[in-house]
């Protein structure tokens, strides 16, 4: 019994149908069932629990109907498959029906689940009146409204999911040698695949809080804790997007790896590889192309051989052959500049400067290394990424931008700057509608973002790296917050000098293991007229003549600071100045940042300085803190009066601000002690003795002879003595 359930685990319809209806019960369902609760307007709890039932049946229902559709399909799709394997030599036409058939076959799912969620809102509605024997009309226009977070996405799941699990079945010998499909297949473009995707994404977090935005402010719902509902269904959409943008690049690699490892056997001579149409995109087209030209060379191969015997007499006939081979070969190659031209457009949005402000300027500069034609006209393709935007945290403005190098040329690289760029442009969106978000410091901001980033490529296990400079910008005041995570060194040109504001390597790559841990946020005030400009490895991958006639790759990473000096900051001159060095051997991409300088002068920011000291010496605390914050907001640099701000709010009780103080103080300064000991303190006051155990052990850790160290351990002791 054990061996048939093991079998059965391995069984295309069990591969399929728990990733599937996992997804369906874990996020489109419980997010469905838990926003009709909340934006529905059910009062009382007899009919939230009647909404929950209904839920559960109908939702149930439909799962139901989805594994009999899918038993019944796969097991026929199975069975004819055996039955063509059986045969000793099965007929062209019987092969090349049932390879439509399995191409086809995650469209009949996705048409499937349209009808499933459309059939089980009409259902669970059913259910809800025969409960409650009453008819919610608001609430059944919520019903039909939410379909348009959950059908696109389910949509999009439902069809990706099954080209990957069916993936196998189509590379199967009995498919290989088959005809190109020539309109015998419905071909659906990967460019509209993408649009559907991102749309579907981009729609679910929109319909979400767009609607309880509106019934907030029209009153037709009111919330006694919109935190909770917010941070739950923010979660749910964001789970959504994480698994649907996942699928989607695994697909992605998954079709590119398949074409490399074609393109490599054919290198090797294996003429008679099996390259199948597995999907219904550009990539399926592909692999058929491929497959012509593999058995174009093959039929070459043996035929040289003849060739040298009756050499005379065939020299004609061979010559029009291999002309029709090589217009095959052009062929392929237009296919393919084809999706390095759709790879690039799908990058182009992503790799765009959207700042605009009077205090500063970003400028990009990319020269992707792979150049490619595209029906007459030159385009270039690689994994150097460049993006900068506006947003506003705690009400003010701030320029957010990265310069990222994706590990791989060409297409693999490309495919690792589309993730990161979608990705981080969806980051980007959700900080400019989410309230949550916008209340972020900026130092906690720029940590979840690295993480969030971090683990998406993570998930890859080290098929995708990425190097990257990650920063924001405090438009008024000029303070740069970032993280390198093992990028060449940014570079400051201030005052005709060049110089690297880092030294030191504390954050691997995105998608290393190692990357994860202690993430220090590194802070610069720059000064009316600064640059700062970040580069790829471009800038250093140069290969120098020698005097011998041979060539050298350089080795100096104070090149570029000579470089950068010459050319006063100017990109263009930089580039053109680092060509005539050498050869430049990788993706190039600079991003420059020019700050200009805020409005208040020097003098008076150190006069509230001064005098948020005396009103505190006074123990005039809300003076002190009032003069403070006019100074820590015009001078956020300040690390150390940052620290003196925190204890001024302690002292007037603002426990909640001293502490998001210290938390910012702690993510510049991990190893700050006294910091640790003050947020400690603050979280044993208000009571909070799990937060301060934890602190207090950090503390011990890192100077186990502090002096305030043995005086909180007592306090904690006293705090755990009480409350038990």
């Amino acid at each position: 019994m054990a061996a048939g359930f093991a079998e059965f685990k391995k069984s295309i319809f069990f591969q399929l149908s728990w990733r599937l209806e996992t997804f369906t019960s874990a996020i489109p369902i419980p997010t469905f069932v838990y926003f009709i609760m909340v934006t529905g307007a059910f009062e009382g709890e007899a009919r939230l629990w009647a909404v929950v039932v209904a839920g559960l049946v109908a939702g149930g229902g439909t799962v139901v109907w989805g594994l009999t559709f899918r038993w019944f399909a796969i097991k026929k799709l199975l069975a004819d498959l055996a039955a063509l394997n059986a045969q000793a030599s099965p007929g062209t036409a019987e092969r090349i029906e049932l390879r439509n058939r399995l191409l086809d076959y995650p469209y009949r799912e996705g048409r499937v689940i349209i009808a499933r969620w459309s059939v089980g809102v009409v259902l669970g509605a059913l259910i809800y009146i025969a409960q409650m024997r009453e008819v919610p009309i608001y609430a059944l226009g919520v019903e039909a409204y939410s379909l348009i977070f959950v059908l696109p996405i389910s949509y999009v799941m439902y069809i990706f999911m099954p080209e990957m699990v069916l993936r196998p079945l189509l590379q199967q010998q009995i498919f290989a040698g088959l005809p190109p499909a020539d309109g015998s297949v419905r071909e659906r473009s990967y460019f509209t695949r993408i649009i559907l995707a991102i749309a579907a994404v981009t729609v679910t977090p929109i319909a979400i809080f767009g609607f309880i935005l509106y019934t907030t402010v029209t009153g037709k719902n009111s919330f006694q804790h919109p935190e909770v509902h917010i941070v739950l269904l923010a979660f749910e959409a964001l789970a959504a997007i994480v698994i649907v943008s996942y699928r989607i690049a695994k697909t992605i690699k998954y079709s590119i790896n398949d074409t490399n490892e074609v393109l490599q056997q054919l290198g090797k001579g294996n003429f008679g590889v099996n390259s199948a149409r597995a999907t219904t995109d550009e990539f399926g087209r592909q692999a058929e192309l491929i497959a012509v030209v593999a058995r174009d060379l093959s039929k070459m191969y043996h035929e040289v051989n003849e060739l040298n015997e009756t050499l005379e007499q065939k020299v004609i006939t061979r010559t029009e052959e291999l002309n029709k081979t090589l217009e095959e070969v052009r062929r392929l190659k237009l296919h393919q500049d084809g999706d390095y031209f759709l790879t690039s457009l799908l990058l182009k949005p992503l790799n765009t400067n959207y700042v605009k402000s009077d205090r500063l300027t970003v400028e990009f500069l990319q020269r992707q290394k792979k150049k490619f034609d595209f029906k007459g006209k030159p385009h270039d393709l690689g994994g150097d990424l460049c993006s900068a935007h506006t947003i506003r945290i705690r009400d003010r403005e701030y320029t957010a931008f990265m310069n990222a190098d994706a590990m791989g040329k060409s297409m693999q690289g490309a495919g690792g700057a589309l993730v990161l760029g979608a990705v981080f442009y969806s980051i980007i969106e959700r900080t400019r509608s989410v309230a949550a978000v916008q209340r972020l410091s900026p130092e906690r901001w720029l940590k979840n973002t690295f993480l969030e980033l971090h683990k998406v490529f993570e998930s890859f296990d080290g098929s995708m790296l990425i190097s990257l400079v990650l920063g924001i910008i405090d438009n008024n005041t000029g303070l740069l917050y970032y993280i390198n995570a093992e990028h060449p060194w940014s570079i400051l040109y201030r005052d005709g000098s060049a110089t690297f504001i880092e030294q030191e390597l504390y954050v691997r790559k995105l998608g290393m293991t190692a990357a994860s841990g202690t993430i220090y946020i590194r802070i610069l005030e720059l000064k009316p007229g600064d640059m700062l400009i970040c580069g790829s490895d471009g800038r250093d991958d140069i290969l120098l003549p020698s005097p011998d006639g041979k060539t050298r790759m350089n080795e100096s990473e104070d090149l570029i600071l000579d470089t950068v000096k010459n050319a006063k900051g100017d990109l263009e001159r930089i580039y053109e100045t680092t060509q005539s060095l050498g050869e430049i051997t990788d993706d190039f991409s600079l991003l420059k940042i020019k700050y200009y300088g805020d409005t208040m002068p020097e003098a008076e920011k150190l006069a509230k300085r001064s005098a948020s000291g005396r009103h505190y010496k006074a123990k005039n605390y809300a003076k002190a803190i009032a003069e403070g914050e006019a100074y820590l907001g015009n001078k956020p640099s300040d690390t150390e009066f940052m620290r003196f701000l925190s204890r001024c709010h302690r002292l007037a009780g603002n426990y909640e601000i001293a502490i998001d103080l210290c938390e910012r103080l702690r993510l510049r300064l991990p190893d700050d002690t006294r910091n640790l000991i003050n947020l400690a303190g603050l979280h044993l006051v208000r009571g909070d003795t799990e937060r301060a155990r934890s602190l207090i052990a950090e503390i011990r850790q890192l100077d186990p002879a502090a002096p305030a160290l043995k005086k909180l351990e007592d306090v904690y002791r006293r705090k755990q003595k009480a409350a038990a």
